[in-house]
């Protein structure tokens, strides 16, 4: 059998690859360059679209949740880029569409941020005191940050002091990740939102609990606490589920704090139940969507209590006598 496969296989590639059988239009080579810069052009559009939304719901929940996160750090709300962050087949669109360079600029002003507050603007450069671009996140930068003074940028050729008050924020990255997939994640540092999950929220209160959500993660230790689990249960997944539960009550607080309104946005998972009905009763590493809705809802129903009663909103940790 094997020897009549190959001869097969050996006779076709003698006699000519196979083709098509019908008459296919032509495309010309300036066509399809033209097609390709015109799908690149709404792609990088999508791109600072998504991002700026992004970094929009994101800025105000990072800085309302300083005193909740174990750690901070010092933002003023600009994206930075090169072209080494862009695949080399997407360097020529990426220089086209956005003006990027080889070394560092502002590709975005994240909107109501201390950097748009000072009048900075994309394409911007950051100048140390000898005059080499850096990004804002170099440590001359940062110190001058910090201390409210002037910083020097080069804008259009021409260099100019600006000075830049930054906020103090939770001290994790937000990042934008761009596939399909409908997700988000933490992983200890930064949390990863993909355009999917971006394209499948329905408003920003919904994207701010699914934000809140991954801080949560963050703040509560819960990616030590996960693979510490996995390991002594030798792979029990089950041993995740009340960290994913415990995101979903922090995180619903965080996102209140930062001015976001909770009404409804349990809905989301009864709009990822249809996507994914498979959850709707089996529970692995995350609780079952119904479960996670009816949770929300009752979290919602707590902190509008305590606002009520004119308490702090804060969760409801366990003592320190019932730590586990």
């Amino acid at each position: 059998m094997r020897i009549f496969l190959s001869a097969l296989i050996l006779g076709g590639v003698w006699g000519g690859c196979a083709s098509v059988s019908t008459r296919l239009p032509d495309i010309t080579a300036p066509q399809i360059s033209g097609e390709q810069t015109r799908q690149e052009a709404l792609a990088f559009e999508d791109l600072e679209r998504q991002q700026q939304r992004l970094m929009q719901v994101a800025l105000p929940v990072l800085k309302a949740n300083t005193e909740l996160c174990p750690k901070t750090r010092q933002d003023i709300g600009v994206i930075m880029h090169s072209l080494k962050n862009y695949p080399k087949a997407l360097r020529p669109a990426a220089k086209r569409e956005l003006g990027a360079g080889e070394e560092p600029s502002i590709r975005l002003v994240v909107k109501g941020s201390a950097a748009e507050a000072a009048g900075l603007k994309a394409g911007d450069q950051f100048l140390t005191s000898k005059g080499k671009v850096t990004t804002p996140n170099s440590k001359a930068i940062q110190a001058q940050l910090n201390a409210g003074e002037t910083v020097q940028i080069q804008r259009s050729n021409n260099k100019m002091p600006i000075t830049v008050t930054s906020d103090t924020v939770c001290g994790y990255n937000v990042r934008l990740a761009q596939t399909s997939t409908i997700n988000a994640y933490a992983d200890g540092r930064n949390i990863t939102m993909t355009t999917g999950m971006m394209n499948f929220v329905k408003n920003d209160d919904e994207l701010a609990l699914i934000i809140g959500h991954e801080l949560g993660h963050n703040t509560m230790g819960h990616i030590r606490k996960i693979v510490s689990n996995i390991i002594l249960s030798l792979g029990g997944t089950r041993y995740t589920r009340p960290f994913e539960s415990e995101s979903d009550y922090v995180g619903l607080y965080y996102m209140v704090r930062a001015g976001y309104s909770p009404e409804g946005v349990e809905d989301f998972w009864r709009r990822l139940a249809v996507t994914n009905p498979k959850h709707v009763a089996r529970a692995k590493t995350h609780p079952t969507y119904p479960n996670r809705y009816l949770s929300i809802a009752a979290a919602r129903a707590e902190i509008r209590a305590k606002q009520a009663a004119g308490q702090p909103l804060i969760p409801n940790f366990k003592t320190d006598d019932n730590k586990s």
